[in-house]
């Protein structure tokens, strides 16, 4: 009995961990505004105003993801989305004598099947065509053509 004890413990902790994020990822979809089938999430994620956010199916969100969704965030189907990757559709007005008076939203679509690398972060109002490819660390400041691989800060399209 005492060579079962030393494991008991830990695969006890192991499947509570998994129960618990598996209760979490469930309450997280639960609060979008649209979520297709297969949705994959990795935890920790923060996004504020999911109620905003539509994702659709079989999209993946990995670890450290941060989306502010409050102008409005869509995300299609296919579409991965590597970790501490930053999304938002909120910003303020530079002319605002306040900043924390001037909240601009502006949506953000992101189309199907489109990669996001690791770091990257895309602005509010930026529209990801289909089937295009962020490079790891990049600021998506303008729209982005479908198919079209961009790296870089800002991002421009690979030479």
């Amino acid at each position: 009995m005492s060579a079962a004890q030393p494991t008991f413990l830990p695969r006890l902790i192991g499947r509570l961990d998994r129960w618990l994020n598996a209760q979490r990822r469930a309450a997280l979809l639960g609060q979008f505004a649209e979520c297709g089938e297969g949705v994959s999430i990795q935890l920790p994620v923060v996004i504020n105003h999911p109620d905003h956010l539509r994702v659709g199916a079989r999209v993946s969100l990995n670890a450290f993801v941060h989306i502010w969704a409050l102008g409005g965030v869509t995300i299609g189907d296919d579409t991965l989305i590597a970790s501490h990757v930053a999304i938002t559709s909120l910003t303020h007005d530079p002319q605002a004598r306040l900043f924390s008076a001037s909240a601009l939203t502006r949506p953000v679509v992101i189309g199907r099947n489109v990669w996001i690398g690791a770091h990257a972060v895309i602005l509010p109002g930026v529209t990801i065509g289909a089937g295009a490819i962020i490079g790891a660390g990049a600021v998506v400041t303008k729209n982005v053509a479908p198919g079209a691989v961009v790296v870089g800060v800002p991002a421009r399209p690979r030479a």
